[in-house]
């Protein structure tokens, strides 16, 4: 999906991530992260948002958590992180990262509420009057105030398999109402998901924009003062930010724009530069497929293809299409179409796509310094973003 691009704007990467699968120094089905391009995306995003007035928080389960990469673009001002789920919450603010926000996309079990409050998070999301019970509990047992989103939804809205929940717009003045009467949290704002979705030419609004601006001003209404947050996640990219402010959104969430991976980085004239890549090498070949080791690919990849062969010269104009794995599948092995060329067990495939690493099998390789000619290994990290080596 990025190799095009990847290989005009960050050939660098490209050629040293083949160099260390050539030399043995990182394993088939492995991410390689370039840190100095992220940390000029990050500056890129941080920039944009400032001159828009946007409020930006990093989302790192796509770049697989990693503490280091997440200091990193903290040191380069998006100061704190969107956790997908309670358990990157913890990993993060365990190695000091600042939680901006908790509980959207995934809730906070019960018995973690505590835990997660006390590591002080700007805003938690909730999508139940329950939810906002028990951390208004745990908020007063530790003598603070918790600001929370209301994450809505209305009829029309896009919802994703497996993300269903939030209040429904019709419901919203009523969950404002039981939600006030709690003492431990104060409403801070709304937020929904996707915001935004790309539609093969571009990026546009889609219907939960508009729920989330109405259910705004009632809450505005409701409460009697402005909100402190309108936070509209999905593709937070420096062309999506003027959009942002355009609609009275306040706050984005970028995650793919770090890596140069929304669907837009796929286009021309993007600020972000591409910063990721995924090595394997071939297994096996049977017939005219040649089957690489697996472990890292995500149905929503949209892989087309990789680049095989034994060096990057080489690899550089040898690109082979990408079989379709179906998603009931276990991708034990993707599949490469040799259409004749001769592919060799050993080889290394190089390919560029959009992931998430956290829902992978893959390690993590950190590379610093390779923007300024001396590239040297961060470390090797699970997809969870524990250090291996």
């Amino acid at each position: 999906m990025f190799l095009s691009v990847t290989l005009s704007r960050n050939p660098e990467l490209a050629e040293y991530a083949v160099h260390l699968h050539r030399t043995g120094q990182i394993r088939p089905n492995t991410y390689v992260l370039d840190l100095d391009t992220i940390r000029y995306n990050a500056q890129q995003l941080v920039d944009t948002a400032y001159r828009n007035g946007i409020h930006l928080y990093m989302m790192t389960k796509q770049l697989g958590r990693i503490p280091e990469v997440a200091q990193a673009i903290t040191d380069s001002g998006i100061t704190k992180a969107v956790a997908v789920d309670p358990w990157e919450a913890l990993h993060l603010a365990q190695a000091g990262i600042a939680l901006g926000n908790v509980g959207h996309l995934v809730q906070i079990p019960s018995s973690m509420v505590d835990e997660i409050v006390s590591c002080q998070p700007e805003v938690i999301t909730v999508f139940s009057v329950e939810k906002a019970k028990e951390i208004s509990d745990a908020a007063q047992k530790q003598g603070k105030i918790q600001d929370l989103l209301l994450k809505v939804v209305a009829k029309g809205d896009v919802v994703f398999e497996g993300q269903w929940g939030g209040f429904r717009e019709e419901e919203v003045r009523s969950a404002v109402s039981r939600i006030r009467q709690l003492p431990g949290v104060h409403i801070a704002g709304v937020t929904s998901f996707p915001c935004f979705l790309f539609n093969g030419e571009c990026l546009q609004p889609t219907e939960n924009v508009h729920t989330l601006l109405r259910c705004a001003e009632m809450l505005e209404t409701e409460l009697g003062e402005p909100l402190k947050q309108i936070n509209a996640p999905s593709a937070t990219a420096c062309a999506t930010i003027p959009l942002l402010r355009q609609l009275g959104a306040t706050h984005g969430e970028p995650g793919h724009a770090l890596t140069g991976t929304t669907p837009l980085h796929q286009r021309p004239g993007q600020l972000e530069r591409p910063a990721m890549v995924y090595v394997s090498e071939v297994s096996h070949t049977d017939g005219e497929t040649a089957y690489v080791f697996g472990g890292g690919h995500y149905r929503r990849s949209h892989m087309k293809g990789a680049l095989v062969g034994k060096s990057f010269p080489e690899m550089a104009n040898r690109r082979l299409d990408a079989t379709e794995l179906a998603p009931e599948s276990i991708d034990y092995y993707t599949g490469l179409k040799m259409d004749g060329q001769n592919v060799d067990v050993g080889d290394t495939a190089l390919y560029s796509f959009r992931t998430q690493i956290f829902v992978t099998r893959a390690e993590v390789v950190v590379v610093e310094g390779l923007q300024e000619g001396h590239p040297t290994l961060v470390g090797v990290y699970d997809s969870l973003g524990k250090r291996l080596r």
